[in-house]
């Protein structure tokens, strides 16, 4: 959508007001339809480099650390991958929070592990942010400069730096919290003011946040983007690039470190985070990359014209991927049936279990017992569980904050009884690198015995264990998706020694 339209469908005067603050003089004084003149005669001011380039820094060094996390996520992260650059503010609020939390979680797995090539880059980089932090708990902009400058010495991406920080417990916020929806909004109503997104009304009343195609063009050369990533993703399906000893050559050419062993996934992945779409198409040099008539067929496969030298092809394949939109996830997750009996689960109900179709074997239980357990955190009370490395962990795991929630599953005809699961459950939290500051015993229901054990772990080790009933698992989860379907559940309300109690649910 260009400048005009996106002007023109700008949802209230408050939300045109705001637009104008930037470069429109006397706007106060405007009515509805003035308004919409002056941003449309001054529109150039909006997308002109220099003042995009100008607007960016003030966030970078804004005196609110919520504008500057927040921005570059907005913008880089997640609208210039959308359609037409524009997304339901509701569905912005909960990306963002989605974006977050897979930093936070994916910061408590083994970074240097996914990637030993980068063990030593790893640890510099972050005694450098780590000390940058001592100074008064905060970054300062001198040291904010100069951290950048090694993050790009040592070649250190945006999102491995998020990694980093969060691993320090400073991202998104202190003590890795999340942003909330109050405060997106708030820098959402900073960024209309600066001009660097705008809010636009359908048909059905529903505000989306708008990036004009102007604007997200000048965003793309700031930030050296040339394709939106899900496109990207695409392209790396492809046959004439999906080889391992392509994306191998094209790596090592590009001075970007990778272990020997690495999975086609992973090598696609640094691709995406490292390499442009035109240098892995075309290389580093004339000679380099892909020769004409494997672009050529690329194209002809695609219904382009197939004629043309080599950077014209190239540009052609890209605007093609460019332009396809994000894939709708239609397919029903089949974890949705399993929670639907979870009480079935938790209570090994295998007769019921069987005559439903629900399981094959004994062992079937168990795992859907932890599958469906899953589902609930992730999609009814929008806590991503942290994937995990190796046998020896817990069932599931959560980022609080620094800190982890762990949970183990008990399927089990009888009650269960604390006392026969404690040394595992002590030795997952012994070993654990972050510490617990809950252990969640996931089951149909407890000995009174099991409350006393709680209570004593806590007491020695100081370490949460709530025993939760399965019924009132699904019944928090049901419940919280219903009245609160776009906000993380408080894991606080986890930290009950004993039995857990739902009804301190507000």
């Amino acid at each position: 959508m260009n400048f005009e339209h996106v002007v023109k469908n700008i949802s209230t005067l408050t939300d045109l007001k705001r637009s104008c603050v930037m470069y429109v003089i006397d706007y106060r004084n405007l009515d509805k339809s003035e308004l919409e003149g002056a941003l449309i005669k001054t529109s150039p001011q909006y997308y002109h480099k220099n003042n995009v380039e100008k607007a960016l820094k003030q966030c970078f060094y804004h005196e609110n650390r919520h504008v500057r996390i927040l921005v570059p996520i907005i913008i880089k992260e997640i609208l210039l991958n959308k359609r037409d650059f524009a997304l339901s503010q509701k569905e912005l609020n909960e990306e963002i929070i989605k974006f977050e939390q897979k930093i936070v979680n994916e910061a408590n797995e083994d970074l240097i592990r996914k990637n030993n090539s980068k063990k030593e880059k790893y640890d510099l980089f972050y005694f450098i942010l780590e000390t940058a932090w001592l100074h008064e708990n905060k970054v300062s902009p001198d040291e904010k400069n100069l951290i950048l400058k090694l993050k790009d010495r040592l070649n250190i991406t945006d999102r491995e730096y998020m990694l980093l920080e969060s691993k320090l417990g400073k991202f998104p916020k202190p003590n890795n919290q999340i942003h909330t929806n109050d405060e997106i909004n708030r820098v959402r109503r900073e960024m209309q003011q600066m001009g660097l997104i705008f809010a636009i009304r359908d048909e059905n009343r529903t505000d989306y946040d708008i990036i004009p195609e102007e604007l997200a063009k000048v965003y793309r050369e700031i930030y050296d983007l040339e394709i939106k990533t899900n496109g990207y993703q695409e392209i790396l399906k492809i046959k004439y690039v999906k080889k391992k000893s392509y994306l191998r050559s094209i790596l090592e050419k590009g001075e970007i470190e990778f272990d020997n062993g690495s999975t086609l996934s992973e090598l696609q992945e640094l691709v995406v985070r490292h390499i442009k779409p035109s240098i892995l198409l075309g290389g580093y040099s004339a000679r380099d990359g892909l020769d004409v008539s494997d672009l050529s067929d690329w194209c002809r496969d695609l219904d382009l014209k197939t004629s043309g030298q080599k950077q014209c092809l190239i540009e052609r394949i890209i605007e093609y991927y460019d332009g396809i939109y994000e894939k709708e996830e239609i397919e029903e997750d089949e974890r949705a049936c399993w929670f639907n009996y979870y009480e079935e689960f938790a209570s090994r109900n295998l007769e019921l279990l069987r005559k439903h179709g629900l399981i094959n074997k004994d062992l079937d239980c168990e795992r859907k017992f932890e599958d469906a357990t899953d589902y609930i955190f992730e999609n009814y009370l929008k806590q991503k569980p942290i994937q995990m490395i190796g046998s020896e962990h817990p069932d599931g795991m959560l980022s609080f904050g620094e800190r982890l929630i762990f949970w183990d599953n008990k399927s089990k005809e009888t009650l269960v009884d604390l006392k026969d699961h404690i040394k595992q459950f002590d030795r997952y939290i012994k070993t654990s690198k972050k510490p617990v500051v809950a252990f969640l015993v996931i089951a149909p229901d407890f000995t009174e015995q099991s409350v006393e054990e709680a209570m004593r772990y806590q007491l020695l080790e100081d370490t949460v264990i709530t025993l939760v009933k399965a019924e009132d698992l699904k019944e928090i989860a049901m419940k919280w998706n219903e009245n609160y379907s776009d906000e993380p559940f408080p894991l606080g309300y986890f930290k009950q020694p004993g039995i857990f109690n739902k009804n301190l649910i507000k």
